[in-house]
């Protein structure tokens, strides 16, 4: 009895090798999975335009209309572990990365909270960081319901892009 339940227990272990190597490929080809530690460092960093204050990012959303581009404003500093963790969890993600190819990015610094980044701040109703607006690539307004402010994951953000049209 001792010799057969080993013996299941060993096709058991054996068997889990091919159902964790369909798993890691399922979630892989899903493209939601986050990358190891190692390819998230190799991984290529997106191309933020970093503004500080109104009048560097009103430049930036010209620039983005005139190549007819819709804009991801991210708010963000140094000092919001929110903000770290999705720099980590959803801007390292691949289909993402590859999803904001067609979108400018700003990204708007208010580490050093002072009046250029209120200013900025009060024009697009952020509360604070992290807050992310996608806007409109023809008149420069915020896509309805594309709003995001706090924790964000991968999903939700893909979720957002899609429900913008991105």
């Amino acid at each position: 009895m001792v010799a057969g339940s080993s013996r299941s227990r060993a096709s058991t272990q054996s068997d889990a090798w091919p159902r964790r190597t369909f798993l890691r490929f399922a979630a892989l080809s899903s493209g939601l999975a986050l990358l190891p530690p190692t390819a998230r460092a190799q991984a290529a960093e997106l191309a933020f335009a970093h503004v500080t204050t109104r009048e560097a990012f009103d430049a930036a959303v010209r620039r983005a209309r005139a190549w007819r581009k819709p804009v991801l404003a991210y708010f963000t500093a140094e000092w919001c572990p929110v903000c770290k963790s999705i720099h980590r969890r959803v801007f390292s993600n691949p289909v993402i990365k590859t999803r904001l190819e067609a979108i400018a990015l700003v990204r708007a610094d208010v580490t050093a909270f002072d009046a250029g980044n209120r200013a900025l701040m009060e024009h697009l109703r952020a509360p604070g960081p992290p807050t992310m607006v996608f806007l409109n690539p023809k008149d420069g307004r915020e896509i309805p319901r594309t709003r995001l402010t706090g924790a964000v994951d991968a999903n939700l953000f893909l979720d957002t892009i899609n429900l913008a049209g991105l």
